[in-house]
Formats: structure tokens, C-alpha cells, sequence
């Protein structure tokens, strides 16, 4: 049976399991299944609310140490996914169903799987999601950025890269690497800036860096924090 508590700003969602002969309640924190309460049939749902909000801080401790020692190229209960500049704990919840759909809500992702997974469906399913948050935000980021600069690319692309965030072609097409959508906002603003950019020049001269700094000011840190990042997805 699936309850759950809110903790500050994050859900924990734990599994219970009631047995006559359990006289104590023990909390585990499980790879595959995630949180788990065994506990006796008597306990209300207000001591079971009690006990989990009082282990909230260890749980979502273990969690995150239990993410971090999962390889990313395995997804399964309690592996970790960047989004948004943050790593967020991953639950698959297997059905009776052919697809797979990826969804992130309360600070975690749900990803709704057949009860037979096959890896490289559920990593395309993955890889979908990004594409498509990316063409959702990036496209309004480049109209943003667009309009103050007055540098409006031809059109825009969205695929997975495993070499480059971004690139801007010689007749001002902008291919946007869908992997971005695991950088912070404030990253993702600034390859939209980097490459508008190179609308106006096509290389890295001084005049391209200082059209760059007039509309993002701190993006030598930027850029650093950029490459940096890529050492960690």
C-alpha cells in the first residue's frame, strides 16, 4: 500500500507493508522499491504519518546516497536525473501497458513503465522527455533574447548531442542539444545569448564576447560553470 508525507518542499512517498507479526516498525530505504514501512496491522495512519515525518531528514538522505552509487546508463528505482541544474530521485511504477511515459512532479520523476522493461526503451522515453522540454522553453527563451538583441535566427532544431550545446550555421540556423535542459535556467540563458550571438559573428573575436557581455554580463562565470557541469552528466 502507497502513502506519502510532504516534507518541506519534497514529497516522500514510502511502500507499507502490515503484518500481524511485526510488533515494531522498521523503515528501510530500498534500491529497487525505494521507501519502505514494515510495520503490525494495528498502527493508525497518524502514527504511520508520525514516524516517516520524524525519519523525513534520513530518508531523503539515504536517497541521495543510494542515487549517487547508481550508474546513470541503468535506470531504476532511486537512480538520479538531472533537470534543471539539479539531480532528482527517479520512481518507475510498472503497469499493465506497451509505452512508457515520463513525467516530473513534487521534485521527482515518475516514469510509468510495462512490467517488462527494456532499457533502451525506457532511456528513448527519457531522452523524449528532454526534446521536448527543451523545444518548449528554449523556443520562448530564443523570442526573449531575440527581441532585446535584434538577432533572429532562421530557424531552430532540437537533437541530442553528444559533442556541443548549441550551434549556430553559416546561414543562421540554431541547433539546440536537448541535454541542455539538465543545465540551470540561468546556463540555459546563456547558450541562447552565446549562440544569437554568432548570428552577427561567426567566431569567438572580441567583438562576438562583447556583444555577449552586454546582455549577460557575468559570462566568463557562465562559461566556466558551463564546462564544468559537463563533467557531471
Amino acid at each position: 500500500m502507497k502513502k506519502s508525507i510532504n516534507y518541506g518542499t519534497q514529497t516522500i512517498e514510502f511502500e507499507v507493508i502490515k503484518s500481524r507479526s511485526c510488533k515494531n516498525t522498521y523503515i528501510t530505504v530500498e534500491r529497487d522499491i525505494g521507501v519502505v514501512v514494515k510495520t503490525n496491522e494495528n498502527i493508525s495512519n497518524e502514527e504511520l504519518q508520525y514516524l516517516v515525518k520524524g525519519k523525513a531528514s534520513w530518508i531523503i538522505k539515504k536517497l541521495e546516497e543510494l542515487g549517487e552509487s547508481i550508474d546513470y546508463g541503468n535506470i531504476i528505482t532511486g537512480s538520479r536525473l538531472f533537470y534543471l541544474g539539479k539531480s532528482y530521485y527517479v520512481e518507475l511504477i510498472k503497469e499493465n501497458r506497451e509505452d512508457y511515459k515520463v513525467s516530473f512532479i513534487h521534485s521527482k520523476f515518475k516514469i510509468y513503465t510495462p512490467k517488462k522493461i527494456d532499457q533502451n526503451l525506457l532511456l528513448e522515453a527519457i531522452e523524449s522527455f528532454y526534446l521536448k522540454k527543451a523545444e518548449e522553453k528554449l523556443t520562448k527563451l530564443t523570442q526573449k533574447y531575440s527581441d532585446k538583441m535584434k538577432l533572429f535566427p532562421k530557424k531552430l532544431y532540437f537533437r541530442k548531442s553528444k559533442t556541443k550545446w548549441a550551434s549556430c550555421s553559416a546561414s543562421n540556423k540554431i541547433t539546440f542539444n536537448s541535454e541542455v535542459m539538465k543545465l540551470s535556467t540561468s546556463l540555459i540563458e546563456y547558450v541562447v545569448v552565446h549562440e544569437l550571438a554568432h548570428i552577427q559573428y561567426k567566431n569567438h573575436s572580441k567583438d562576438f564576447w562583447t556583444l555577449v557581455k552586454k546582455f549577460m554580463s557575468d559570462y566568463q562565470k557562465k562559461e566556466k560553470t558551463l564546462r564544468g557541469f559537463e563533467k557531471k552528466i
